[in-house]
C-alpha cells in the first residue's frame, strides 16, 4: 500500500463511499465542503487507478457541497475485494456493518499517518477555547484543548485508537459522543508531529469561535497556547 491508497481509503471510510452502480459497475462518490479535499480525492483516484482527469466528474450537490464521482467496474471490484465495505452507518435493522480498517497493512507499509491525516481532515476537528469560572470577585480562566474524530462505528473507533497508539498517540474512545478524543498535551503534540491535518482544509463557517480557519493552523495555535495561553484568553471571541 502506498501513500495515495492510504489517503484515498481514509477519505472513503469517512466522507466518501463506494457503492454498486447498476448490475455491472461501481461508483466512487465523495462530497465535502472543502474544495481542497475534493482535489486530494481526485488526485488519489488518478494515481491509484491510473485514471485520466476526464474520468473524475466534478460538480456540486443540491445543498452546495463540492462533489466528485468516478464510475469504474475494475476499480470498484479491486477495492471491495481488498478492503471490503466502506459503509460505516448501521443498516436500517440496527445491525452494524462489517467494515474494518486495514490496520496491519497500514502499519506494515508505514502509511498509517497518511490514512489518519485524511480521516481526521474529513471527519475530525480541533477544540480550542477559553473557559471561565467566577467565584465572588475572583475569576479563574483555563483553556479547553483537544483533537477529535467523529465515528459512529464502535469497531472502527477501536481500530482508529489502535492506529493512533501505534504512532505513540493515546486517545479516549467516547461511545456516548461517537468520537475518538486526544486530550493531553503530550498526545496532542505527538499527533501534531506525526499526523496533523491536510493543509488547506478549513473548519466550517458554522464554528462558533474559529470559522473558516484551517484545521492545521488551529492545531498550531493549540500547540503554541501551551507556552502562551494569554494569546488565546485575550482574543476578542473569548472576552466577555
Amino acid at each position: 500500500m502506498n501513500k495515495a491508497t492510504a489517503t484515498l481509503i481514509g477519505i472513503l471510510f469517512t466522507d466518501g463511499c463506494l457503492s454498486p452502480k447498476g448490475k455491472n459497475s461501481w461508483r466512487f462518490y465523495f462530497s465535502n465542503k472543502s474544495e481542497k479535499l475534493i482535489s486530494v480525492f481526485r488526485d488519489c483516484m488518478m494515481q491509484v487507478f491510473a485514471l485520466p482527469t476526464t474520468r473524475i466528474r466534478l460538480g456540486f450537490t443540491q445543498d452546495g457541497l463540492y462533489r466528485a464521482i468516478v464510475d469504474s467496474k475494475s476499480a470498484g471490484e479491486l477495492f471491495t475485494q481488498r478492503f471490503g465495505t466502506f459503509r460505516t452507518l448501521k443498516y436500517h435493522t440496527g445491525e452494524l456493518t462489517k467494515a474494518h480498517l486495514p490496520v496491519k497493512e497500514l502499519l506494515q507499509h508505514n502509511v498509517a499517518d497518511d490514512f489518519l491525516r485524511a480521516a481526521f481532515s474529513c471527519d475530525g476537528g480541533v477544540n480550542l477555547y477559553a473557559a471561565r469560572r467566577r467565584k465572588g470577585k475572583r475569576e479563574t480562566l483555563w483553556l479547553i484543548r483537544g483533537v477529535y474524530l467523529a465515528c459512529a462505528h464502535p469497531i472502527l473507533r477501536n481500530e482508529y485508537s489502535n492506529l493512533l497508539k501505534a504512532l505513540g498517540v493515546n486517545s479516549r474512545n467516547v461511545e456516548g459522543d461517537g468520537k475518538i478524543k486526544i486530550e493531553t498535551k503530550k498526545d496532542i503534540q505527538v499527533f501534531y508531529q506525526k499526523v496533523g491535518f491536510i493543509e488547506g482544509v478549513q473548519i466550517t463557517h458554522t464554528s462558533k469561535f474559529w470559522p473558516k480557519i484551517e484545521k492545521q493552523k488551529l492545531l498550531e495555535k493549540v500547540i503554541n497556547s501551551y507556552n502562551d495561553p494569554k494569546s488565546v484568553y485575550l482574543l476578542p471571541q473569548f472576552i466577555k
